[in-house]
């Protein structure tokens, strides 16, 4: 049987489990689970993504997808300045030395990104991070785990 698509990847599951009656489980728990799984553990070119972002604020929203930066610099012309990660102790201890300027460093906070120093003025950021694969539905019938290697999915949701 292929596996190309959610609606295959279930039925291949129902397969088996040589279960008929765990259809509910198998889109809502298993599927999910082995996806909570993938994004926790892998981080692989495929997910790898870049996001501009407006720096105006000390405090900046993350991208919804994000798991994990792999690098953030501030871009003005063609010249990137790498943003140094504090940690938010750090961050706090050292946050009255200078209250506004070009930020150099950050961390992160929750759902969002702080820099250090304040912004003085409107830069733009550039983020390289790992982003959560897109979970199966029936309207997201693929993404690059099941399109590229369709085994870790049905290995992944069986276990």
């Amino acid at each position: 049987m292929a596996l190309t698509t959610y609606t295959e990847l279930k039925a291949s599951l129902a397969n088996w489990l040589n279960r008929s009656d765990l259809t509910t489980e198998i889109g809502d728990d298993f599927i999910k689970l082995a996806e909570a799984d993938f994004n926790s553990k892998l981080r692989v070119r495929g997910m790898i993504d870049q996001v501009s972002i407006t720096v105006d604020a000390e405090t900046v929203a993350l991208p919804t997808d994000f798991l994990q930066i792999r690098d953030f610099y501030i871009l003005a012309g063609q010249t990137k300045t790498p943003l140094v990660y504090a940690t938010p102790a750090s961050m706090d201890a050292t946050s009255g030395t200078s209250t506004s300027g070009r930020p150099s460093s950050f961390t992160i906070l929750g759902d969002t990104v702080r820099f250090s120093p304040k912004p003085d003025a409107t830069y733009t950021a550039v983020m390289n991070y790992f982003k959560k694969f897109p979970a199966l539905t029936s309207s997201v019938s693929t993404n690059y785990i099941l399109g590229s290697h369709p085994a870790i999915y049905l290995y992944g949701s069986l276990f």
